[in-house]
Order: structure tokens, then sequence, then C-alpha cells
């Protein structure tokens, strides 16, 4: 199996897994929880287009990871203002939402194009989704859940964000110098690889996660 089969094929494929799980207990699923079975849906659904767009039709699928990084942000904000706000903080989550959505369309508009990578959106809701998971990490151990966190299903879903999140930290920030300086087709594969490994274990521990929740 070659880098390009791994990625292209094998991770993307693997995003199934949770997707079914989520989709047999979606009844059941609490509603913070159920944002995070439509995050993976939409990058299903982005994914299968751009790929589509870009080896088929031969055309600049980079839109759609402006319009995949707007949804992302929305999405996993939504996810942690659910399990994170209080009655005295909601309003923040709401402004952080409104204020990232105007920064990725200032980035489109002035600086850049929506026909090349976001690499100056891609970083902000990576470190937004960071700072958020980490405060949950926090919330949990302060209220002493240790000997619980085994059970609940969130902190599976916070785990597999935190973990690709963190992961694909350092590939977002320098993702121009890091494919510039690849000397061939296989560095750029291997360089993906590792990004496409981040995603396949979040798609494992969500997967966890599905599994544990109850009615």
């Amino acid at each position: 199996m070659t880098w390009k089969t791994f990625n292209s094929v094998i991770v993307p494929l693997f995003i199934l897994l949770p997707i079914i799980l989520g989709a047999i207990k979606f009844k059941i699923l609490p509603s913070s929880i159920k944002l995070v079975w439509y995050y993976l849906i939409v990058s299903a659904i982005i994914n299968t287009s751009a790929t589509i767009i870009g080896r088929v039709f031969h055309t600049n699928n980079l839109p759609l990871i402006h319009l995949y990084t707007i949804l992302e942000g929305l999405l996993l904000i939504s996810f942690y203002a659910q399990i994170l706000s209080t009655s005295s903080n909601v309003k923040k989550f709401r402004f952080l939402q409104i204020l990232f959505v105007l920064i990725c369309i200032s980035n489109a508009l002035f600086f850049q194009s929506i026909y090349i990578y976001c690499s100056y959106t891609r970083p902000i809701v990576i470190i937004i989704i960071m700072i958020l998971s980490i405060n949950y990490f926090a919330k949990i151990f302060a209220e002493s859940l240790d000997s619980q966190l085994p059970f609940i299903p969130i902190f599976y879903f916070n785990v597999g964000i935190f973990l690709y999140y963190s992961g694909a930290f350092m590939l977002s920030v320098f993702s121009n110098f890091t494919l510039a300086d690849s000397n061939s087709e296989t560095d750029y594969y291997i360089i993906w690889g590792f990004h496409a490994i981040l995603n396949l274990i979040m798609y494992l521990i969500f997967s966890i996660g599905f599994i544990l929740c109850k009615k």
C-alpha cells in the first residue's frame, strides 16, 4: 500500500465508521454529540467533493477548503459552547463564532483568495479548538471526574479533537514551507500521510465515543 492510497482512499473511507455508529445511535445522542456527527458529515461531503473536483474535473478545489474551515469552526465552537458554556458566558461563544466567520471572510476578500490554501485561517481555527479542548480537560479534572472518564463519551470526543488539532497545528502553520520544500511527489504524500494518520486516530476515538453513548 502506497502513501497515496493510504491518504486518499483508506483514511477517507474510515470516516464512515464513526458516521455509521453515530447514525445507529442518533436518536439517543445528546445535542452536543450530534454536532460532532454533523461535523463528520460535513467533512465527508466536502472531502469527497474536493476529490471529485480535483481529480475528475481537474479544477481548483481550494474554495471548498475555505468553506470547510468556516463550517468546521462553527460546528466545533457550538460543540464546546454546549459542554462548557454557562448562563454567564454563552454570549462569548456566539461572539467568538461571529468573529471567526468575519475573519475568514476578510481573509478570503483581502489576503488569501479562495483559490489558494487558507494558511492564515487554518491555524486560527486550530488554536481556538485547542484552547476550548484544554478548557474541557480543566473542567472535568476540576470536577474530580477522573475515575469516571473511561465511561464519559464526550471525554473521548474531546481527546480525539485535541489529538488531531494539536498534531495538525504545526502542519497548518508551516504548510506553505513544507510543501514548497518537498523535492518529490513521494515527499508530498509522506507529509500529508502524517495528517491522514491524525485523522485516522480521531475517527477511531470518535467511534469509541459513539459506542459508549447510552440512552
